[in-house]
């Protein structure tokens, strides 16, 4: 090829590209348009995240300002306590000091007043007492009475009905209030009492 030919078709060539370059910039600009949208969706994205951050920020220093006050109540409520406890512990031991120490004159007079009608007291529970004790024995001699005695299983009905219904002793203990391991040894003692 001659070298006016290279020449003309490098100009063609150069020719060519100018017209293509400014639409390579049309084309950009859409793009760098989308950029800069891109960029304005995130500014406001980061200034929604400081917003709720500061709000966020807020709350935590209320709460905290709760607590303390929250705290401080809890103080002053434990104070008071504490002051009561003294005061009933205080009260205790000047009962207790005036109980054992009563004015030597009322002493003579009460303490055998006292003793009189606790002996009468005792006198009386005794007869009672012998009466009671009497009246059965006479009654389970003529057969009248058979002596009772109480069976587990009539101390503790619910317990046993919930065993029979199969609950575990973890449900029984929850129904009936009756903790854990009694509820275990109370069946144990049924199975001894059976056998």
């Amino acid at each position: 090829m001659s070298p006016w030919i290279i020449i003309v078709v490098l100009g063609a060539c150069a020719i060519a590209y100018a017209f293509i370059m400014p639409r390579r910039d049309k084309e950009q600009q859409p793009s760098h348009q989308l950029v800069q949208e891109m960029e304005s969706t995130l500014e406001h994205y980061m200034t929604e995240i400081e917003e709720d951050n500061d709000a966020l920020i807020q709350r935590v220093a209320e709460l905290k300002g709760e607590a303390t006050a929250a705290d401080q109540r809890m103080q002053l409520q434990l104070h008071e306590l504490q002051q009561r406890l003294d005061q009933l512990e205080q009260q205790k031991v000047t009962t207790a000091e005036a109980i054992s120490s009563p004015p030597v004159e009322s002493i003579t007079g009460k303490a055998s007043e006292g003793l009189q009608a606790q002996k009468l007291l005792d006198s009386v529970r005794a007869e009672k007492n012998q009466h009671f004790v009497s009246v059965a024995e006479s009654q389970v001699k003529a057969g009248f009475l058979e002596p009772q005695r109480e069976s587990i299983k009539d101390r503790y009905k619910e317990l046993f009905r919930l065993h029979d219904e199969g609950k575990s002793m973890d449900s029984i203990s929850r129904q009936t209030g009756i903790q854990l391991g009694e509820v275990q040894l109370i069946l144990q003692l049924a199975e001894r009492e059976e056998s």
